[in-house]
């Protein structure tokens, strides 16, 4: 989340050729249908009735690239595509599903996702920060794995150098050139595309070079040090010492727009002792630790507060004790709660 995804997708659902609508998490259902959660006998459950694994993903396949295919034909293209940043923890399962798909990953200065996380999402900075890393931990320790069918860009090459990019992405997508991924705004606009997609982003705005800082503006001492904490994968994924007016400068090594999963493992290998590339989130499970449970439980709490700190969630808070109470205090605190909504 807040890496640009969004602003990508529209960019390329602006291409001829090319449909991707807003995300689905789809890959949900079908893990969901692989293995069916909290059963003992969930995982692979199918082989009870004769059935194998490639035959499952074969009718998955069919299933699920139909009802994209079909989003795809109404706009008069041939090519689908998904975009939902969960699926980063997926990808080695849409690759065996799909075996004819082709990845593409975006990563952006982890100051600039962790100020967005908590501007618009309410994300505490350290925890913004986590959940940067172990996203594009899932998403590199897959990329290597899947060669040429990866790339990656950075968010701030693509507003920086947009057409540079945006040539040699749809080169290696394998598409004719369409000078309408730089307009995707005229696009997008002109077939009909809400004004307001996924993330809150504005599918008018053009590209803008300028908001690839603008969350510097916004860094405390704090925030600062805590991005050291990450200054390793950070310089991985091509980023100068953090918090400083040349955060997003090219590091050491970082020359190439995109990287091809070949590029990420060959970086992989010489960075090996330096970044724990299979580190991994503590997952809950019967047998954890009460370290982990700790973790765990911080993180519902996080989450939690997110959600009830929302503008929509209090309104509708504020709406449901007037209707409990429907007493005069309910009223007047409820108005005070909306009130206060609008500043």
């Amino acid at each position: 989340m807040r890496s640009g995804s969004t602003m990508l997708r529209l960019i390329l659902d602006s291409h001829p050729n090319i449909a991707i609508g807003p995300e689905t998490g789809f890959m949900g259902a079908v893990l969901a249908t692989k293995r069916i959660p909290n059963w003992k006998f969930g995982d692979q459950w199918y082989a009870r009735l004769g059935w194998t694994e490639p035959e499952i993903d074969a009718l998955l396949r069919s299933f699920y690239g139909n009802l994209f295919a079909r989003h795809a034909a109404q706009q008069g293209k041939q090519r689908w595509g998904d975009k939902t940043p969960f699926h980063t923890g997926h990808m080695a399962t849409m690759a065996q599903v799909f075996p004819d798909a082709v990845f593409v990953g975006i990563v952006r200065h982890p100051g600039a996702v962790a100020a967005s996380l908590r501007d618009s999402f309410n994300y505490g900075f350290d925890e913004a920060l986590s959940y940067w890393a172990a996203t594009n931990l899932d998403m590199l320790r897959s990329a290597s794995a899947l060669g040429s069918r990866f790339v990656l860009c950075r968010y701030e090459d693509l507003v920086g150098h947009s057409e540079p990019v945006l040539r040699e992405l749809v080169d290696w997508l394998g598409e004719p050139w369409s000078p309408d991924v730089l307009e995707h705004h005229r696009v997008q606009r002109d077939k009909g595309a809400p004004r307001v997609a996924e993330g809150s982003t504005i599918t008018r705005d053009r590209i803008d070079p300028s908001r690839a800082m603008t969350w510097l503006d916004s860094i405390t001492a704090a925030d600062s040090e805590a991005l050291q904490a990450h200054a390793g994968l950070s310089e991985f994924v091509g980023y100068q010492p953090v918090g400083t007016a040349g955060a997003a400068a090219r590091s050491a090594g970082a020359s190439d727009l995109l990287w091809d999963g070949a590029e990420v493992a060959r970086r992989q290998a010489q960075w090996a002792g330096r970044i724990d590339f299979e580190r991994r989130p503590p997952t809950l499970s019967i047998d954890a630790s009460p370290e982990e449970l700790a973790v765990r439980l911080e993180q519902v709490e996080q989450a939690l507060a997110r959600t009830r700190s929302r503008r929509s969630v209090r309104a509708s808070e504020a709406f449901r004790k007037v209707q409990r109470g429907r007493s005069l205090r309910d009223v007047r605190e409820a108005w005070t709660v909306i009130r206060g909504l609008r500043h």
